[in-house]
């Protein structure tokens, strides 16, 4: 009996912190597996991104298409996307290859260091196409900022986002606060799930390794809903497997160093 996977659409990151090589981690992790399609190459390290190559987008549908004529997939999850075409070319591959698979969007437009990863003309594009469509949408605050254009520097501010996010159509969103309120010994996630809010509370930890957070959170949450877990349910599991990665992480260099995503976990 032919096995379900998961299909990870992201870009890759040299250091192997984060994007498509943390999916994969995490997914492993889970015991669940994961396919891959490539949308960008980046020559990283753990102090920042030096360059990006963006694959040439007939190549992202070629990568889709071989997927969808050979494996089940039950589940996407989408990272980095870098520019317009390369959403084009995902959104018209998704609908003509994969039209009733559920997608959890991590929507990457800043990397860790502050380099941007997805273009400013890219965004509303994606507001009208990927995210609508999405199960869920998993913006921080800085993310989310720029899909609502809004500033959010508070917990009142997240929470006014409901409306926002509703006015724009999109009905599921797991607005993370970890970079506000910096000062503040816990850190508050929000989910807005068609009209009902939901916060996750976590201890801050002062550390800066912290690489590849919200691609694992995006992937454990994939994860989990493959394993039949409800939507809060696997959010608050993924939330505790990250926390448990930053609390378990180790150095491999310099600068924003990455969760280990195989610290030893009890759900």
């Amino acid at each position: 009996m032919k096995k379900k996977s998961v299909l990870l659409i992201a870009g890759s990151d040299s250091s192997a912190g984060a994007g498509i090589q943390a999916d994969i981690k995490t997914l492993t992790f889970f015991k669940v597996y994961a396919a891959t399609v490539f949308t960008a190459l980046t020559a990283q390290n753990t102090k920042g991104v030096n360059k990006v190559f963006n694959i040439p987008i007939h190549f992202i549908e070629e990568q889709i298409k071989a997927i969808a004529q050979d494996l089940d997939i039950s589940y996407i999850k989408i990272g980095m996307l870098s520019n317009k075409k390369i959403i084009k070319v995902i959104n018209n591959s998704l609908e003509k290859y994969f039209p009733l698979v559920p997608i959890i969007l991590d929507p990457v437009m800043i990397a860790k260091g502050g380099h941007p990863l997805l273009k400013e003309d890219a965004i509303s594009y994606l507001k009208k196409t990927l995210i609508p469509k999405s199960y869920i949408i998993t913006p921080n605050t800085l993310e989310a900022e720029k899909i609502l254009n809004c500033k959010i520097r508070n917990i009142d501010e997240m929470l006014d986002c409901k409306n926002k996010f509703n006015d724009i159509n999109i009905k599921r969103i797991l607005l993370k606060g970890g970079h506000i309120l910096e000062e503040k010994k816990t850190i508050t996630n929000i989910l807005f799930n068609n009209g009902k809010t939901d916060k996750f509370l976590s201890q801050r930890i002062k550390t800066n390794n912290t690489h590849g957070t919200g691609c694992s959170l995006a992937s454990a949450i994939t994860a989990n809903l493959f394993l039949g877990k409800n939507l809060k349910e696997s959010i608050k599991l993924s939330i505790d497997y990250v926390h448990n990665g930053i609390k378990n992480s180790f150095l491999i260099g310099k600068g924003h160093n990455p969760i280990n995503h195989f610290a030893d976990f009890k759900s």
